[in-house]
């Protein structure tokens, strides 16, 4: 049985930049030092033509929010990523 996972972040990447679902993965599960996470992958219409991606990062209840996103903004500024990270938590 699959354990309940909420979303606790949407990221955004800057233009031109994407980043494949298991590497995103990988770095989540690295960030959160567990591998009770998921991503998950939208498109959001920026206006005109442009689709860009937006992606949630998931989480189950096992979680310690600041140090995770402390790792996971620097695992993503050491990768030369332009982002934005958004807590989606109440």
């Amino acid at each position: 049985m699959r354990r309940e996972q909420k979303q606790v972040f949407v990221l955004h990447l800057g233009s031109r930049q994407s980043i494949g679902p298991d590497d995103l993965r990988v770095m989540w599960a690295t960030a959160c030092e567990s591998l009770d996470v998921r991503v998950s992958r939208r498109m959001l219409n920026a206006g005109g033509s442009s689709n860009r991606p937006c992606y949630g990062l998931w989480v189950g209840t096992a979680f310690n929010r600041i140090p995770a996103e402390q790792r996971l903004r620097a695992m993503l500024e050491a990768r030369g990523y332009l982002f934005t990270l958004t807590n989606t938590a109440l």
